[in-house]
């Protein structure tokens, strides 16, 4: 009889506990990709969205089936407010819009991810339109369900003069509990690893010009090659510490000069879902970026 009736409890618990989490849920809000009132995407088509890069990764059945025309005009919406919408950006267009887009030679990436670009532009009244793309509401949905990644970040830990180089410290970290897979320089070489970034540029206001070392870089063959050779894992909230040396040239003395470094990855070559798997990780796609004041 104690037997049935710790069967019985036990059932209980795990159904109130079934409906906490489906409360939970209810009340964690809703987050859609709306064109003309019809539904391109919800939360039950994307697997995770990484916050660094500001890529939405889909599950393999999903709405959208690789057809991303249907992202044109649409809008990202998060509990019937929409906080933008969305431009696909041609290859062959010259003219570069403001705002959220979707690039559509760079951010599509097979039938399993897309990514989200935002052009800053002076919007006429000399002020620069914030990035809605890191609305906190959107953040506080995916979180909720489970869908947030943070993913990677970069940060220039110091940039100093020696000689006529500059020499740069960089520090990649890992913002999440997984491991990732990203380009290494010392499995590709420094000169290949530079053909996926500029590195280290600096805006020279007596040009005036951003200046990058143009002596470093190496094209693979062909020009979308690439391997998971390459690739070096990051654990789980732990971080790394690169060093590199410029040729920037004759570097002013004496201003407050911005130094730029974007870190970058394999991600014009991947096209398939199963690519992103490698051993106990995923391997890391989109670029992160740093900027940092110094004066010499």
């Amino acid at each position: 009889m104690k037997n049935q009736f710790m069967f019985l409890f036990w059932i209980m618990a795990l159904m109130l506990s079934g409906c906490e989490i489906a409360e939970d849920l209810d009340e964690a809000g809703e987050l859609k990709i709306l064109k003309d009132g019809e539904v391109v995407l919800d939360l039950s088509d994307i697997d995770y969205y990484d916050f660094s890069a500001h890529i939405f990764y889909l599950n393999e059945n999903n709405r959208l089936n690789g057809d991303f025309d249907k992202l044109e005009g649409a809008s990202v919406v998060v509990d019937g407010v929409e906080i933008y919408s969305l431009k696909i950006q041609e290859i062959h267009s010259s003219t570069i819009f403001p705002g959220t887009q979707i690039n559509r030679m760079m951010d599509m990436f097979g039938d399993f991810a897309f990514r989200i670009s935002f052009v800053k532009l002076d919007d006429g009244s000399g002020s620069i339109t914030a990035d809605p793309r890191i609305d906190p509401t959107i953040r506080k949905v995916l979180k909720a369900h489970g869908k947030l990644r943070e993913g990677l970040s970069i940060e220039i830990v110091s940039v100093e003069k020696s000689g006529t180089d500059i020499k740069a410290k960089l520090r990649l970290e890992n913002l999440d509990p997984i491991s990732y897979y990203h380009l290494d320089p010392g499995k590709m070489g420094n000169a290949l690893f530079h053909y996926f970034t500029n590195g280290l540029t600096f805006y020279n206001p007596e040009i005036p010009q951003y200046v990058y070392d143009q002596t470093i870089g190496e094209a693979p063959e062909p020009w979308n090659y690439w391997t998971n050779d390459w690739l070096a894992e990051i654990g789980g909230n732990q971080s790394k510490v690169f060093e590199f040396s410029y040729n920037l040239g004759t570097v002013p003395k004496g201003e407050e000069l911005d130094f730029f470094f974007d870190f970058s990855s394999p991600h014009f070559s991947i096209t398939s879902r199963a690519d992103l798997k490698l051993n106990n990780g995923t391997v890391w796609l989109g670029t992160v970026h740093d900027l940092k004041t110094v004066t010499f």
